[in-house]
Formats: structure tokens, C-alpha cells, sequence
């Protein structure tokens, strides 16, 4: 593909055509001198029949050139797909280059080249079979899948291989396979398919085993059922590149091996269990331990993200393992320390990752001193995005023993909350009440002050269930009737206190009649607001009454 590129370079007409567009003032003059050269081109295609390579290659680079302004083309495909089946490199590169930028995956005219994909792939040429994969990888579809993925597995498979493959081809194998597995994923079976991947998670080359850990975590995603015996593999690797540090030539990015195949490693292991070998698990841990120890803030930004997106794998696969490894402390303190970052993207990150940590494994007392900082920052933060991760942090770390003051403090932040959380701040503030509380007077009021502030946001199901909770717990019934009596008291008052009130009123009134408290009051209360409500809560209102009649 790169000698197809180079070639260009001495085709006069092409450079002359893009030096004429580029001299264009105006976009008119733009559209002006495509419309000839297309005029010209199409022409040419037409009339004559046995048109001369080097004329069938420039016209047809100068066809993806306008494509790739934004012009569109409405001829010119079948001259790409002729030229991708000729037997010449030169041809042929440009025919499948154009192909995949000229041909979606429906085009009808695509299925005319499976065939010619299926030779070259099964060609003896590894500059063919690069092309044909490259071109497969760019633009397959169902039928691509089923056509041609037996014959892309084979390339892999050094059973059925007589030579073993460039490392080229094998990159190029696994990343057309990793697409035709996406649209036909019963392409790969797991029991057919692992003697295979561990054959490439064999291999030592870097650039095989990052395609390779590509399709191996595309596949493992689905189901990692069957996989099993490639952990020590990864483990060996693991071992290599963040234990020991190998050095290699060609991979290094700012001093790090090939931080994008460390951190699918990783996350690889993510859908495996704990490897049950010691030594397969010490090497793990001990990779892990070292990431958390060496992480420290960098001053260049392309270096940092190098090092945070390892690091933020490492902690999500201590959140996978969870007690299994003794780094969950030792992983909350380093997340502990970025969320105080400067860096509203590394903020946002470890925001995230702390609350998959928090919400897997039972951390509430290693994140406890933290308490104080989430809730500053959530009540100051201006991003709504991280203002959002800094709620689900409090929400997963939120234990019996801090739930009284974690609810008390949201509570105070629900007033002021922007609209955008506030849906989600009040279900938080629900679920923790409903699951941390032993007091139900305690329960109470937060449900009331929750369902008074915040009537907009509060679901049915919310609300009957605070009404379940006093039909089914005498000691609460006559301080949350006193409650939701004086929450009526306001000329204007959201219509779920009124909802609320219609049950607890309409039931237990009796339980705070009082000299100052009677059914006048209480049908004062409902009737100041009776002309503004829905005909639904006028039925209750109205049912409210001949219950409180009745009582009296």
C-alpha cells in the first residue's frame, strides 16, 4: 500500500490537479474545476476501452481526492473493483484503496469482490494478503464474514500453515478476523479457536501480541468461556513488561513498553476469576502493587496519559479481584489523592473508577476520611459530569454507621442542586435512607424533608412506599402525621405532600387531634389548594374528606 502511495508522487496530472484546487479562491471555482476534471474522467472511462495502467491508476486517484473533499460520485466504482482484481501490486493496491473508501458495507456491487479477497488472501504473497486484509478489515459485512472467515482463521492457525507467517500478516489476520467476528460472532468458537489465540499470545512480538490481545478481548467479551488456558500466558507477559521492564526497540512511548498492550493485558483479566496457580496470582499482584507504587503526576501531557491509562486498568482489575488482593487500601489512597487533581479529565477518571471500586467491594472505612472532600467538592464542583461521578462515589462508599451524616449533608445540597442531578440525587438520597436506616424516625423525617423539597423529582413508588412504612410501624404514625400536617401548612405546596398527606390524614388524624388541631383544620389545609390540583389527587382529596368526616 505504501509503494501504491509513493507512486503517486510522480504522476504529474495528479499533482497538477491538486495544485489547480488549491489555487481556487472561492468555492465556486472549487466546484468549477471538479465538475471538468469528473467531466474528463468519466469521458475517458467511456471511450476508451483498453486504458493504459498508469492513466486507470491517476484517474482513479484523482477520483478518491475529490471524494475526500466531500464531493460525491456517482460512477467510477467498477473501475475500482477492476483494478483491485488485477494481478499487478501496483494495480491492485489503489483498486482496494479505493474500494474501501468509495464502497460501504451494503453496496451491491461489494459482493463482486469477495472472490477476489478470498484469492488474495490465500495468496503466496504477503503484500497481497495485506492489502486483501486491510481491505476486509475496512468495509466487510455478514456475507464478508461468512465467506472469508475461515479462510482469515487459517492465516493464524500454524496447523494448517506450511511457513510461518510475517508478523505483518498475522497483525493484519487479527484485526480482519476481530471485524468479521463482530458481525458474525459465531465465526469463533471457543474450543476450536484458544489453541490458536495461544498461539499468538505466544509470539514475542509486541505488535503481534497487541492485535493479538485486541481479538482475544473482542472475543472474551462475548464469552470468556473456554479461554482459560491462556492466563499464564498473559501472566508471562505481564511479568515481562511491568515487573521486569523489558525495554523494546520500536514500542517504547515515553519510556513506557507499549502502554497500550499493558493496559488490554489488564483488562483481560478483568473476565477471568483470580487465577487459582500462586504463581500465576503473586506475578499479578505483584504488577499491580508495582503500578500503584510508580504512578506519580507528570508534567507532559502525552507521557501522563500513558502512565494514568495503565494505572486506571490496574485499579480496575483490584475492583474485579476485589479481597481476593490485599491492594484495595493501598488503591483507594492512590485514588484518594487524584481526585483532588487539578485535571478535571483525571479527576473525572478516578471518580470513576473509585465508585467501581466502592460499588464491588465493601471499601466504606478506607474511603471514610474522604467523606468531607466528596461532599466539598460535590457541592462546589461546576462540571455536571464529574458533579456526577462525585454523587455515585458518596453513593457506593455510604455505610450504616455514616449514613446519618451523608444523608444530612445531601440533603442540605438538595436545595441548591442543579435540576440536571437533582432526579438522581433524590433516588440516591432514598435508596440510602431505605437500605443503611435502623431509626424509622430518622427514616421519616428524611423521607418527608426529601418528598417536601423535592416533589417534582419523587416517583410514585417512593412515596408509597414512606405511606407502606407507617401503615406497617406504629411508632412512626403520629410523628409522621404531625410531619405531613405541618408540611401542608404553606399556601403553596407540591401535589405528592399533598398525595402523602391525603393517606397518612385521611388514616391517622386522630392520632394528633389536639385544641388547636381539628377537622377544620384539616379540611382547611386540603381545600385552600383543592382548584389547582389534577382530577387524579382531587379524588383522593375528596376520599381524604369522608374518611376524616367518618373519623370524627
Amino acid at each position: 500500500m505504501f509503494k501504491a502511495i509513493q507512486s503517486t508522487v510522480n504522476m504529474r496530472g495528479l499533482s497538477v490537479f491538486i495544485s489547480d484546487l488549491r489555487l481556487c479562491q472561492t468555492k465556486e471555482e472549487e466546484q468549477k474545476r471538479v465538475d471538468q476534471e469528473l467531466a474528463h474522467i468519466r469521458q475517458k472511462f467511456i471511450s476508451e476501452v483498453n486504458l493504459p495502467s498508469y492513466h486507470k491508476k491517476k484517474y482513479v486517484w484523482k477520483m478518491l481526492y475529490i471524494f475526500m473533499l466531500g464531493y460525491e460520485l456517482d460512477f467510477g466504482h467498477m473501475e475500482a473493483l477492476n483494478l483491485a482484481c488485477s494481478h499487478q501490486y501496483s494495480e491492485k493496491s489503489v483498486g482496494y484503496l479505493a474500494c474501501t473508501l468509495l464502497l460501504n458495507e451494503g453496496h451491491e456491487l461489494l459482493s463482486l469482490l469477495i472472490n477476489t479477497l478470498r484469492l488474495d488472501i490465500l495468496h503466496s504473497n504477503p503484500e497481497f494478503q495485506t492489502i486483501a486484509l486491510a481491505c476486509t478489515s475496512n468495509i466487510a459485512s455478514k456475507d464478508f464474514a461468512e465467506a472469508l472467515a475461515g479462510d482469515v482463521i487459517g492465516l493464524l492457525d500454524f496447523r494448517r500453515s506450511t511457513a510461518t507467517r510475517m508478523s505483518l500478516v498475522k497483525k493484519r489476520a487479527c484485526l480482519c478476523l476481530l471485524r468479521l467476528f463482530r458481525k458474525v460472532p459465531e465465526v469463533l468458537n471457543a474450543e476450536e479457536f484458544e489453541h490458536i489465540m495461544i498461539y499468538l499470545l505466544e509470539d514475542d512480538n509486541i505488535g503481534v501480541l497487541t492485535t493479538a490481545m485486541g481479538l482475544f478481548l473482542g472475543t472474551v467479551a462475548r464469552n470468556p468461556k473456554g479461554y482459560e488456558n491462556t492466563i499464564p500466558l498473559i501472566c508471562r507477559h505481564i511479568k515481562r513488561l511491568m515487573v521486569q521492564k523489558e525495554a523494546v526497540k520500536g514500542y517504547t512511548y515515553y519510556h513506557i513498553t507499549s502502554p497500550w498492550l499493558q493496559g488490554k493485558l489488564l483488562r483481560s483479566l478483568t473476565y477471568f476469576p483470580p487465577p487459582s496457580e500462586k504463581r500465576n496470582f503473586d506475578v499479578i499482584e505483584e504488577a499491580l502493587s508495582t503500578i500503584l507504587k510508580s504512578t506519580e503526576p507528570q508534567k507532559n501531557v502525552n507521557k501522563s496519559n500513558a502512565v494514568y491509562s495503565i494505572f486506571f486498568e490496574a485499579i480496575g482489575l483490584i475492583a474485579h479481584y476485589g479481597e481476593a488482593t490485599h491492594l484495595l487500601s493501598a488503591a483507594c489512597i492512590e485514588l484518594g489523592r487524584l481526585v483532588k487533581e487539578k485535571d478535571s479529565n483525571i479527576r473525572f477518571v478516578a471518580l470513576q473508577s473509585l465508585a467501581n471500586l466502592a460499588e464491588k467491594n465493601n471499601v466504606g472505612k478506607e474511603l471514610a476520611s474522604l467523606q468531607h472532600v466528596l461532599l466539598e467538592s460535590l457541592f462546589n464542583e461546576n462540571d455536571p459530569s464529574i458533579r456526577q461521578r462525585y454523587l455515585d462515589v458518596i453513593f457506593y462508599m455510604c455505610e450504616e454507621d455514616s449514613v446519618k451524616y451523608i444523608v444530612g449533608e445531601l440533603l442540605l445540597y438538595l436545595e441548591k442542586a442543579d435540576y440536571k442531578i437533582k432526579e438522581d440525587l433524590v433516588l440516591k438520597i432514598a435508596i440510602l435512607c431505605e437500605r443503611h436506616s435502623s431509626d424509622l424516625q430518622w427514616y421519616m423525617y428524611c423521607m418527608l424533608t426529601l418528598i417536601t423539597h423535592a416533589g417534582d423529582f419523587i416517583a410514585d413508588d417512593v412515596w408509597w412506599r414512606v405511606v407502606q412504612v407507617v401503615t406497617n410501624n406504629d411508632e412512626v404514625q403520629k410523628y409522621a402525621t404531625e410531619k405531613i400536617f405541618a408540611a401542608m401548612q404553606p399556601k403553596i405546596v407540591h401535589e405528592t405532600v399533598i398525595k402523602v398527606a391525603c393517606q397518612l390524614l385521611g388514616e391517622y388524624s386522630d392520632l394528633i387531634t389536639s385544641d388547636t388541631i381539628g377537622p377544620q383544620n384539616i379540611f382547611d389545609s386540603f381545600h385552600s389548594k383543592f382548584g389547582t390540583l389534577s382530577t387524579t389527587t382531587k379524588s383522593m382529596v375528596l376520599t381524604t374528606y369522608a374518611i376524616v368526616n367518618l373519623n370524627y
